[in-house]
């Protein structure tokens, strides 16, 4: 048996980045005339041949489902009246559609509007969904995310065995589960992936996205080379998302993690595909793992082709020259996808990807919470939704809360007490002590309320969104000028003071966030680990710099309570107070879609940080 021990702790937690895209230079948007869609138009894309439509339900660590059954009475019957009896006709049986036989081999074109930054998905820089994409294919994980947001065993055998006093978890690797070239996957590779985490002494210390749950082990203990379990100094309720990827111990220890991953990975995969080559700017390949311990995989390679311009991909996909893609859905894009149906299938649904407005709380102005409420009251977030996002997905709504998302039932519309009403808004900062300037933009202490708005370049509804908010807030007597960069350029901005110099380099923010079945990650998005010289010292993907300990510890709490309901009460606490103060504006849900070629058997829309590579393995091309 062996033991081991961590030498310090940090507490932390993350979310995966939705857009990262290739760099480039900053430039102006466009300001010009939006035309408006109407609710008419929101219905058109159901008749699609194949859209598949589906909420999804929010897991903690377990969930239950009832099911209630009820029978209507018979009826009844006069006994002077004669009933002629049916005659019940006997129904054909319908011919079972035949499954259209697997070719084996092919290539799969992917085409995606984003690129990573670096490979290395356990860094600041490569926590992107475009990256995971790639690294989930090589390194896997103990548990794998389902469409419906159920967790499924992977590298595992069956469950992990868990005790709830003390706390620990039990992991029993697969007998058959091993790297490409051979070598078992062991707890030697849980315990590298682990002390790599953990190591604070390390180049790469301050890089680690999330130590989220890592840092409450106290210790592991091995039974072999396939079973370890972890004793934890206190619960830990999304246990199951932690070791998404283990990596191969024999073949990165020694190396230095800030960098050995960054470029390529190495020719040793534990997953379905292997990495072979990355030309910047244009693709990416990975190949067959033909040592795959899994299922047999059909295909011989999938190669990313990065466009960032989503009316390009569209135009290459209808053209035929992509078998895949899943770009973020702009306006009129179903309807091309539906014109294209006897060729294309797609589905579309609303997962745990969030967009939002984030605020620079160093930026004058913006470090008044009376500013940022002014701001969320003078933006039609109605607007937007009915014209962007409501003719693509029926069902989007305007999100109220940053934790929970609106087709759950732990939902809690905490945001609405921010409705849109400019009037309001103004008498806001009147009653602040603002005054409206000759040039109709209001001066607060001296800061006249100008602010840039930035988003990833190229992408059309993030564009007209920004002009919706900076008409609404023009009447407001908001000043807001829009600046763009493509992908990882605008990425690049968004960053904690530490590794800005000071104050980085910008004021409002519209991204998203791509969730979990917990919202575990916002403790590291919106945390902080009290003050240094009355500055904050904030987690390390709090962009937005606000710093409430009463927000940390009620987050910090909800990450140790493993009761469904409690933690759900908690994160609504944590939600409530998000609203207050207004470091981020929650827009909507974004839809997600995925289209392939009807060639092509086994993808499907997997809105969760799992990507849409989640079932790579069963992608095949039929005959």
């Amino acid at each position: 048996m062996r033991t081991g021990r961590p030498s310090a702790s940090t507490n932390q937690g993350n979310l995966v980045v939705a857009d990262r895209r290739p760099s480039g230079r900053v430039s102006p948007t466009a300001q010009g005339s939006l035309e408006l869609m109407t609710s008419d138009s929101r219905s058109r894309h159901m008749r699609s041949h194949l859209v598949r439509r589906w909420r999804w339900p929010v897991l903690l660590t377990a969930f239950a489902l009832a099911l209630a059954a009820c029978a209507e009475d018979e009826p009844t019957v006069d006994p002077d009246v004669d009933v002629e009896e049916p005659v019940e006709e006997e129904e054909e049986p319908e011919e079972e559609e035949e499954p259209a036989a697997i070719a084996e081999g092919g290539t799969v074109l992917f085409g995606d509007e984003q690129e990573p930054t670096i490979l290395n998905g356990f860094l600041i820089d490569g926590n992107s969904l475009v990256t995971s994409k790639v690294f989930n294919n090589q390194f896997p994980g103990t548990y794998v995310i389902q469409p419906d947001l159920s967790l499924e065993p992977y590298l595992i055998d069956g469950e992990a065995e868990f005790t709830e006093d003390p706390f620990s978890v039990t992991y029993t690797i697969r007998d058959d589960a091993e790297w490409s070239d051979g070598t078992p996957i062991t707890v030697d590779d849980y315990i590298y992936t682990y002390e790599t985490i953990m190591d604070l002494d390390a180049a790469w210390a301050d890089q680690i996205t999330s130590r989220a749950g890592f840092e409450l082990i106290e210790d592991f203990e091995t039974d072999g080379d396939k079973t370890i379990t972890f004793n934890f100094t206190e619960p830990y309720a999304p246990w199951q998302l932690m070791f998404a990827n283990i990596l191969p111990a024999h073949v990165l220890d020694g190396e230095d993690f800030t960098t050995v991953l960054n470029d390529e990975l190495p020719d040793v995969s534990g997953g379905p595909f292997v990495f072979d080559s990355w030309d910047r700017g244009t693709q990416l390949r990975m190949v067959r793992n033909d040592a795959y311990w899994g299922d047999e995989v059909a295909l011989d390679e999938i190669i990313m082709r990065y466009l960032p311009d989503t009316t390009t991909l569209t135009q290459q996909m209808l053209g035929g020259e992509l078998d895949m893609y899943d770009p973020q859905p702009q306006i009129e894009l179903v309807n091309q996808l539906e014109g294209a149906a006897e060729r294309i299938e797609f589905e579309v649904g609303l997962g745990p990807v969030w967009e939002h407005f984030d605020f620079n709380t160093l930026v004058p102005g913006l470090d008044q919470d009376y500013v940022r409420q002014a701001i969320a009251l003078g933006i039609n977030r109605e607007q937007i939704v009915d014209t962007l996002v409501a003719p693509v997905d029926p069902d989007a709504v305007v999100l109220e809360n940053p934790f929970w998302m609106a087709n759950t039932e732990q939902y809690e519309p905490y945001y609405d007490q921010w409705s849109f009403d400019p009037q309001a808004a103004q008498d806001l900062l009147e009653e602040n002590g603002c005054e409206l300037g000759d040039d109709e933009v209001y001066v607060c202490d001296d800061v006249r309320l100008s602010f840039r708005v930035g988003t990833t370049g190229g992408n059309e509804r993030r564009e007209l969104t920004q002009q919706l908010m900076q008409a609404d807030l023009a009447q407001v007597g908001i000043e807001i000028t829009i600046e763009n960069a493509e992908g990882a350029a605008f990425f690049e901005l968004l960053n904690t003071p530490e590794n800005c110099d000071g104050i980085c380099d910008y004021d409002i923010a519209l991204f998203a966030w791509v969730g979990s079945p917990n919202p575990v990650g916002n403790a590291n998005i919106y945390g902080c680990d009290g003050f240094d010289e009355d500055e904050p010292t904030v987690r390390p993907q709090n962009w937005t710099v606000f710093c409430d300990e009463e927000l940390t510890n009620i987050m910090d709490t909800a990450n140790s309570t493993v009761d469904p309901d409690e933690n759900a009460d908690l994160w609504n606490e944590a939600a409530a107070i998000m609203a207050d103060n207004v470091p981020v504006i929650p827009l909507f849900q974004q839809p997600q879609l995925l289209a392939w070629d009807n060639s092509i058997t086994g993808p499907q829309l997997n809105a969760t940080n799992q990507t849409q590579f989640w079932n790579s393995a069963e992608w095949a091309f039929t005959q």
